[in-house]
């Protein structure tokens, strides 16, 4: 009879969402912090004492998505997007492997509109609905949480706001993961390590090598238009995992137009030249950009606000890059990525642009373009290559050189401000170590 009731309370516990693992009973929960925060947990309730937990055995998996909306393809792994508008909104999906234990899990979500339990596939759930999207841009304003206990890994979906949550939850519910085996070993997912999400690996916290703020003579690397300089700096073959050890790259021409006549329409997107069509009249020639004064809140207690708004001139920058292959080989899907950073001196420091300088006494905290000027990365670029037609070049012989064109739109106020990333890695809103290495291109005006 006592094992006939464990047995009947464990079913009874898995209708209502309850994952049972290792003789442990688990509960994904959240929990209300301050106004607008949520904290999402995984309870443990061991109603099986007579049962010794099992220590975890923690496997790698494979994960299988039975359900995309239509018209929706994978991007990248994890990745999901509509195919009107790739890299753009969708669905992105990451996992951490739980090495401390299910129940160490500890997220905190903020600016948070909404939260709400829910069960997938017999697993605990959380759906929360942020706030963002309400001024027709697309943003990452719903995240979905799911407790795998019996895998010993937790789901976290990040859903755009052109993904209904109806659709959102559907992904989520088609979302299987499996043991990995010889047939699918190479749909493996990656994972983060709970234990060093947290960083508490090995006792040492996480280290981050960028900063908004810098001595000028970190800058020392910066070049001219005109001047060559090397793709990537490394220091073996084995290094060169993106295979740009041999690459040099220069910026042959700047211009700074008022119009958009200098584009090709065809080499974008429909998404993006549906967005451009936005900032343009007629006859091709730029409307003013909005810029939104931004005080940020915590996100806990208070919300990001907009304080203040104004229009001012816009310009369209539209920048020549040459990638010359001065290695012996053929390359094969050479990666590019062009990307704006503002940057402004200050006694000796260069801090990254936001507007003006930092004041306590400020009514804001940041200036924000509205429309396409809010592109820091470049989102035109007329050569496509690779799987995905993106941003690489197809292929680069030995001593060929190819040209790309990127742009981007530009509040006028600006120009004096700006210079040109080239690190494949990107990065607009920090500096970084690799790419103050490889050195900014100066291209104020």
């Amino acid at each position: 009879m006592a094992k006939k009731s464990i047995i009947a309370a464990l079913a009874a516990a898995m209708l209502i969402g309850t994952t049972v693992a290792a003789g442990v009973v688990y509960k994904m929960h959240s929990e209300p912090v301050g106004n607008y925060a949520v904290e999402t947990k995984i309870k443990e309730s061991n109603s099986m004492e007579e049962q010794a937990q099992e220590s975890l055995d923690i496997k790698d998996v494979c994960m299988e998505v039975s359900y995309l909306p239509d018209g929706m393809v994978q991007t990248e792994e994890g990745k999901y997007s509509y195919a009107d508008a790739l890299y753009k909104g969708g669905v992105s999906i990451v996992f951490y492997k739980m090495d401390t234990g299910d129940a160490q899990f500890d997220m905190l979500t903020t600016n948070v509109k909404a939260t709400e339990e829910i069960n997938v596939n017999g697993y605990d759930g959380i759906y929360c609905e942020l706030y963002g999207g309400d001024d027709g841009e697309v943003s990452f304003d719903q995240r979905i949480y799911v407790a795998y206990t019996d895998v010993h890994y937790v789901m976290e979906m990040y859903a755009a706001s052109d993904v209904s949550k109806e659709e959102a939850l559907k992904i989520a519910e088609g979302i299987h993961l499996q043991p990995v085996t010889d047939g699918n070993a190479q749909d493996v997912v990656y994972a983060y390590q709970w234990s060093t999400y947290i960083g508490e690996d090995n006792g040492e916290p996480v280290e981050w090598s960028s900063s908004d703020s810098i001595p000028k003579s970190a800058m020392n690397h910066t070049h001219a238009v005109g001047e060559a300089f090397a793709a990537a700096h490394v220091e073996s073959p084995e290094d060169d995992w993106l295979g740009l050890g041999s690459v040099e790259i220069k910026v042959t021409d700047v211009q700074v137009s008022d119009n958009v006549g200098l584009l090709d329409l065809s080499a974008m997107d429909a998404d993006y030249r549906e967005e451009l069509q936005k900032e343009v009249d007629q006859a091709g020639v730029l409307l003013p950009a909005k810029i939104n004064y931004i005080k940020y809140g915590n996100g806990i207690d208070t919300l990001n606000e907009v304080v203040d708004s104004r229009e001012v001139p816009q310009k369209l920058v539209y920048v020549t890059v040459e990638y010359t292959n001065t290695g012996s080989e053929q390359l094969d899907e050479v990666l590019f990525m062009g990307s704006l950073i503002k940057i402004a001196e200050e006694g000796g420091q260069m801090r990254i642009y936001t507007g003006k300088a930092a004041d306590e006494s400020a009514a804001w905290d940041d200036a924000v373009p509205a429309g396409a000027a809010r592109w820091l990365e470049m989102w035109y670029y007329d050569v496509h290559g690779g799987e995905r037609r993106n941003n690489y070049i197809t292929n680069l012989k030995a001593g060929e050189t190819a040209t790309v064109h990127m742009a981007w739109l530009v509040p006028e106020e600006e120009l004096g401000y700006l210079y040109l990333n080239l690190d494949t890695a990107g990065g607009s809103y920090e500096f970084s170590e690799s790419s103050l290495d490889i050195g900014y291109v100066d291209i104020r005006r």
